[in-house]
């Protein structure tokens, strides 16, 4: 667009403004959509960066989304010194006709490297879009269609440029959340009142870094599942290639494309995680009261418990599909126990027992164990998601300097890898790679006070049954901020665990829940959640039409009334 161009929609913009046009109600009209990209192009809000604005235009009503400007473009475009790749940081933003003086930045997930549709979706519930947001989305300043390198880890590959990684671990949310700021401006002539973030996984590491780093651009922040630790859950990966690769082998499993290679898909089959989930319902499930296919109460439901109904289900003689072997229950105690160096030192925490474990999972894939630790059972390969996912982001973006191996290649070094390397690997730093990963991908730190005096709002959630992230993280985390805060931190910071939900939703659990609407009450009305309504995406697995309950601040738990239906949330009561 010429300067020309940019002048004249500017001066419209300006005489429509004088002539007391509300331009935050129904008017997406092109030339005003075009005006607000144009301001701010020649006039780049956010120092020290590049911008440049590649679509600016009005959009309609459709089945999903209500009438909006589109705004897209790109900052920091340059070429990489290391890998000689284009890099940028890409950025989707859509401003609603009928806005409610709302901005809601949507977190990512995975590596990233995509642009999400910025329509802030909400599984079950009206989008943030839809409700009235200004939505913005980052692809985090790496775009897997040019990004990705089969080389060198696939999609974690842009690991390579220094600059890419740090892009990755907050830069390109703090740069990208000015820009939606004044973007927001520029359309509506008005700031927002309020501005929220919400993500899930990685998403939700991203959610818990803007708390931790820049904590006075958002009011109200939501963190799912949050991989706040990733850099350490690497060891993960290693750990489960050790523990079920004597099983593979035992089994004679074995890569067809790589005869020495084991195949740990197929040492559980899904019945067998079901025999186990079993277990653990059987010793669990009346520990909170009632039996209900839920396990509530979460800290009785321990080693000692459980162990003994593992035992149970160990095969006498020969392996059946009515049991497991003692080798299949040893593996998956050492794998729940979670990574330790060669002394025991603890790495990462390690799982709680929940029946989400279970091959009911098949219903919910993405989510569940089967997807994330073991992967298709019909693979020819190590296909889960610790080894499509996490092992090359250990080996590109957490390892310094990165250590370059094939896709093919993850479960070797995953079987290979030596853990009591990992520290040293995330705090390095050389003259090329100046900030360790743990610099520029940890998102733990207890310290919130500067979200505090903001008088930021955080929500945080996770599944008991959650495959990725462990809910002991979690709850670590809270009892530590909590203690900083001498006892006062549900002031500001409320946590809510999910009995029986895989990683972000699925599993048999009460999984569809409107945080953000708990948010909002929460930051612009005063009304601290002590527990947030939940309904089940799923309730056949109960055996029943519908179920909903309540999901209780931790530390506390959904207790039975005593009386009242089992599938009612108006039944429980939120008790520690």
């Amino acid at each position: 667009m010429n300067r020309i161009c940019i002048a004249s929609l500017v001066a419209l913009t300006g005489a429509l403004a004088g002539c007391g046009h509300n331009l935050s109600v129904g008017l997406a009209l092109p030339l005003a959509c075009a005006a607000a990209a144009a301001r701010i192009a020649a006039n780049n809000p956010v120092s020290g960066t590049t911008l440049r604005i590649t679509t600016a235009a009005a959009q309609p009503a459709n089945q999903t989304m209500a009438p909006h400007c589109l705004i897209e473009g790109a900052m920091n475009e340059r070429t990489s010194a290391v890998d000689g790749r284009p890099y940028a940081i890409k950025f989707r933003m859509r401003l609603p006709d009928l806005w409610n003086e709302k901005l809601y930045m949507a977190g990512g997930g995975g590596s990233n490297g995509t642009l999400g549709d910025a329509s802030g979706p909400i599984t079950g519930y009206a989008s943030a879009l839809t409700r009235g947001y200004a939505v913005i989305v980052t692809d985090s300043g790496h775009d897997n269609a040019v990004n990705t390198d089969p080389a060198r880890g696939g999609g974690s590959a842009f690991g390579i440029d220094p600059q890419a990684r740090v892009d990755f671990g907050y830069h390109s949310y703090d740069v990208v959340t000015q820009l939606g700021k004044a973007l927001v401006r520029s359309f509506y002539a008005k700031q927002p009142k309020h501005a929220y973030f919400a993500g899930c996984s990685e998403g939700g590491r991203e959610a818990m870094m803007m708390v931790q780093r820049f904590p006075a651009h958002y009011d109200g922040v939501i963190a799912g599942c949050p991989a706040m630790s990733t850099p350490v859950v690497a060891a993960y990966p290693s750990l489960l290639a050790q523990s079920f690769a004597p099983l593979a082998i035992q089994g004679g499993f074995y890569d067809p494309n790589v005869a020495t290679r084991p195949l740990v898909n197929k040492v559980f089959t899904d019945a067998d995680w079901q025999l186990f989930a079993d277990a653990i319902l059987k010793a669990c499930d009346a520990l909170d009261g009632l039996v209900d296919g839920m396990v509530n109460h979460f800290s009785a439901c321990t080693d000692a418990v459980v162990v003994p109904q593992f035992e149970a289900i160990t095969c006498a003689g020969a392996k059946t599909i009515t049991c497991v072997t003692a080798a299949q229950v040893s593996a998956l105690r050492a794998t729940f126990a979670g990574p330790k160096t060669s002394t025991g030192v603890q790495l990462y925490p390690g799982l709680p027992w929940d029946p989400g474990i279970g091959g009911m999972n098949g219903a919910t894939f993405n989510q569940g164990f089967r997807s994330w630790w073991m992967g298709s059972y019909n693979s020819a390969t190590n296909d889960s998601i610790l080894m499509t996912l996490r092992a090359p982001q250990t080996s590109m973006v957490y390892t310094t300097p990165p250590a370059p191996i094939t896709v093919a290649q993850n479960f070797d070094r995953e079987l290979a890898y030596n853990r009591d390397e990992l520290m040293a690997n995330i705090t390095r730093t050389t003259s090329v790679y100046t900030q360790s990963s743990a610099d520029f991908g940890l998102a733990s730190s207890t310290d919130l006070s500067g979200f505090k005096q903001h008088h930021g709002k955080l929500i945080m959630y996770g599944g008991r049954a959650d495959p990725a992230v462990s809910s002991y993280e979690t709850t670590a985390y809270y009892d530590k901020v909590n203690q900083a805060q001498h006892g006062t931190a549900a002031q500001f910071v409320r946590l809510f665990l999910v009995p029986g939900m895989n990683h972000g939703a699925g599993g048999p659990s009460t999984d569809r829940f409107d945080a953000l609407a708990a948010l909002e009450a929460w930051v612009e009305r005063g009304l601290a959640p002590d527990s947030i309504p939940a309904s089940a995406t799923s309730p056949g697995y109960f055996g029943v039409a519908s179920r909903t309950r309540p999901l209780c601040a931790y530390p506390h738990w959904a207790h039975y009334k005593g009386a009242g239906d089992i599938n009612d949330a108006g039944s429980f009561a939120c008790l520690p």
